[in-house]
């Protein structure tokens, strides 16, 4: 720099530029810039404290709303924090992140036993509970008490895994293929309907060991009557909920994506369901009431009649 102010200076009428200006100028843009640079890191790191106070907001709500208590809540935020979950309402979304999460902590001994207890209670509210959600039609989640009969084929995943050998997308046409091939090939089980919605129903199966979470299966229709057939669509087991005494099943299943006109078929059947057990209800509550006195109002109102006088002619 100095070198190339003295060459100019040879060349210039006048004086040379005063080296000190130069460098204090340059050493005030290096100050200015070094301020912004600082003043935006502070900026980046009061948004990221804002960001995770409003995920954590969002996390007490949404655990509020699918039913867990506050000691399950807290639970379950000390897990997450302890590791660095920066998502914590995306847990309560997948059943999949809640169990990693949880059995990392059981394999590294953080959870005590009266927690696992806890844990497990939460767990099957979210499974209840877990209904994806658009954010534009939440009818079509509405789940409808039901009774019929439906048979089931079940298709294991690591059938699936081995016969696509890759990843893939439950809407690919490999998959598709594969899944109806080993459907085909799998004997078919009698289950009955519990409830249903146009995302997912509930089935109610033998105590058997061949239904298992993330196993997939095929619908077909029983011999009884049924309000729709659900042929057309793939399902998923989300859970499976032993009921030991009855040595029984229920299996909560999520639908596959499907036809939209048939999702509103589904839908309607819902509602019609739905409607129906309200009328039901209200016929059984009436009934109990205790009936109204059905004496008309003009007879109520009327005076007493006087006791008969003894007739004088028979003294």
């Amino acid at each position: 720099m100095a070198l190339l102010a003295t060459t100019l200076a040879a060349y210039l009428p006048f004086a040379g530029p005063d080296l000190r200006y130069i460098y204090g100028l340059i050493g005030t843009i290096v100050a200015v810039a070094l301020i912004m640079a600082m003043f935006r890191i502070l900026a980046k790191i009061q948004e990221g404290r804002r960001v995770r106070s409003s995920s954590w907001l969002t996390y007490e709500k949404i655990a509020k709303v699918k039913g867990l208590s506050n000691l399950q809540t807290q639970l379950l935020a000390t897990i997450m924090r302890r590791a660095k979950v920066q998502r914590p309402s995306q847990v309560l979304g997948s059943i999949h992140m809640y169990e990693r999460l949880i059995d990392k902590d059981l394999d590294g001994a953080w959870i005590a036993d009266e927690e696992v207890a806890l844990l497990e209670k939460a767990r099957t509210r979210l499974v209840r509970t877990s209904r994806p959600w658009d954010g534009q039609n939440r009818r079509q989640y509405e789940r409808a008490v039901c009774a019929f009969e439906l048979n089931v084929s079940g298709v294991t995943k690591d059938a699936i895994d081995e016969e696509l050998k890759a990843t893939y997308d439950e809407t690919d046409e490999k998959f598709l293929q594969a899944f109806d091939g080993l459907a085909a090939d799998s004997l078919s089980e009698s289950t009955l309907v519990q409830d249903l919605s146009a995302g997912g129903v509930a089935l109610l199966a033998g105590d058997r060991d061949q239904f298992h979470d993330g196993d997939y299966l095929a619908f077909s229709q029983a011999e009884g009557g049924s309000p729709i057939d659900l042929s057309p669509v793939r399902g998923c087991i989300l859970d499976v909920e032993q009921m030991e005494e009855q040595r029984q099943l229920i299996l909560h299943v999520r639908f596959l994506p499907y036809d939209p006109e048939f999702r509103k078929q589904v839908i309607r059947i819902v509602y019609e369901e739905a409607e129906r057990a309200q009328t039901q209800k209200r016929e059984k509550t009436g009934r109990k009431k205790k009936p109204a006195d059905k004496t008309p109002p003009s007879a109520k109102n009327r005076p007493a009649k006087a006791p008969a006088m003894p007739d004088d002619s028979s003294a």
